[in-house]
């Protein structure tokens, strides 16, 4: 995955310094339009946004940073099992919201601007040239499948990576469609594919679906007001905690005592691992959906972001498109609501007007693709700035080497959940999320700045380069007997 990998930057193998501004050369860049900068500077606001999409991966997986400060609780656990309230917990819900659900799909958006970078201006010159595009990217998308799936096994996240190799398969035939055909086909995927979605994520268990939302109860109003008259039992939830407290005391796992938790969480396991039909339609990102993500981004890098008048078009037009997104969502499902047939609010038919984290419907989708409009805008103008390319430039190094933090991430909190930190670096469970941003945010600007690519990207890239140079030859350039040269 580009948005992951970090691919598609002019200098995938060597160390890039901040931007300076200068006139843009040819080709540096797809789509028309006039450049005020250099392709450096048009690519720091890109590796800037994926590196912002990262770190809202990390908020959403191990919580919002200075948590316990913000709350005053005595540790993570507290925060959540204990009644928090008051403006910094406010502060940390708002920003939970915030990026849960939108991290992935600014990720999708923009993978879509880097398969734009990556196959280059708007149709290679040669056959040859458009093959080798279509195969560095198919190895790509499968490296991507199998280290996801690798990373899966570990059972620490609900990992993207392969999901987004699925992606780029999809796109290898859209890369060199006209820019109005991908625009019509990115309306197109975020009217229907989510509508498509959620009815075959419904279909009945008989049909032999077997994915991970077929056969299963839909939650209804009677299952709500169940779980509210039990859980707003007072007495019924001080014998509760009151019993888990005593398991504890005699050094229990209160987890494990109830019914549906393992004794031993083992350290792999195959049994969460998605099969085809999860990666295209069952799963958390589903290729339905998150298509129209990723050609939406496509059509923004067609535009041409060395454009200031198309970053500002990103900013405004993003933040229209995130209003009637969400606010669609929000006047039919609330002052509108009275006026639309049925009185349950889990029926079947109020899905596709939501616009929550995950929902996958329509209005999420034009809602997340106006705000990854908006964020990249933001990073191509800010990166347009000398100040800012030197602020901006830790961040930009880490969405360069988003895979190898992505991946690095996961491990961490394997290692957390599994007990498997050493006795000196206990603090990481409580500041998770602080010791991953902080690490990242140096490991990576050092890196960058020294070493180049990342240390899975480079691989990755090396290996997708040479396959596509072994499989796809340029048998003009091959030598003809009887060639000038040559006495005949």
């Amino acid at each position: 995955m580009a948005a992951v990998e970090g691919v598609g930057t002019a200098a995938d193998d060597r160390p890039p310094g901040p931007a300076v501004p200068g006139p843009a050369g040819p080709g540096t860049g797809p789509g028309p339009g006039p450049g005020r900068g250099g392709p450096r500077e048009r690519l720091l606001g890109v590796d800037a946004a994926r590196g912002l999409a990262l770190v809202g991966v990390f908020v959403a997986h191990m919580g919002v940073p200075l948590t316990l400060l913000l709350t005053g609780a005595p540790d993570v656990h507290a925060v959540w099992e204990e009644d928090y309230s008051g403006p910094g917990m406010l502060v940390v819900e708002a920003v939970g919201g915030l990026v849960s659900g939108r991290s992935a799909a600014l990720f999708a958006f923009l993978a879509g601007v880097s398969l734009v970078l990556l196959a280059g201006r708007a149709r290679p010159g040669t056959r040859v040239e458009r093959n080798r595009v279509r195969v560095r990217i198919a190895v790509r998308a499968l490296l991507l499948v199998a280290i996801g799936y690798a990373l899966a096994t570990l059972g620490s996240l609900s990992v993207i990576l392969h999901f987004y190799g699925v992606y780029f398969l999809l796109a290898i035939p859209l890369l060199w469609l006209r820019t109005r055909h991908l625009a019509a086909l990115a309306v197109a995927a975020a009217l229907v594919g989510p509508q498509a979605t959620l009815a075959v994520q419904h279909l009945p268990a008989e049909l032999g679906w077997s994915g991970a939302w077929a056969g299963e109860e839909e939650w209804t109003a009677e299952d709500e007001a169940e779980w509210e008259a039990t859980w707003g039992d007072p007495e019924w939830v001080a014998e509760k905690e009151e019993y888990w407290a005593s398991l504890e005391e005699s050094g229990e796992d209160p987890l494990a005592t109830e019914e549906g938790f393992a004794e031993d969480m083992p350290l792999f396991s195959l049994e969460a691992l998605e099969d085809p039909l999860d990666l295209l339609v069952f799963g958390l990102y589903p290729a339905t959906v998150f298509l129209a993500y990723v050609l939406a981004g496509m059509v923004a890098a067609r535009t041409g972001l060395r454009s200031r008048r198309v970053r500002w078009w990103l900013v405004g037009g993003g933040a229209g498109l995130a209003v009637l997104g969400y606010g669609s969502s929000w006047l039919l499902l609330g002052p509108l609501a009275r006026f639309l047939p049925g009185e349950d609010e889990y029926s079947l038919w109020r899905m596709p007007l939501e616009a929550g984290s995950h929902s996958n419907t329509t209005f999420e989708v034009l809602g997340n693709t106006g705000v990854a409009m908006a964020v990249l805008g933001l990073c191509l103008l800010l990166a347009g700035t000398r100040p800012m390319r030197v602020v901006l430039y830790p961040v930009a190094a880490m969405g360069a080497m988003t895979l190898t933090l992505y991946t690095a991430h996961g491990v961490v909190l394997w290692a957390v959940y599994g007990g498997l930190l050493p006795g000196w670096a206990g603090w990481v469970e409580t500041y998770t999320v602080e010791a991953v941003l902080a690490c990242s945010l140096v490991t990576a600007t050092v890196w960058r700045l020294t070493l180049g690519a990342g240390p899975m990207e480079r691989p990755v890239t090396a290996v997708s380069r040479a396959v596509a140079r072994w499989t796809v030859r340029d048998r003009s350039a091959a030598p003809r007997e009887g060639a000038a040269g040559i006495p005949s």
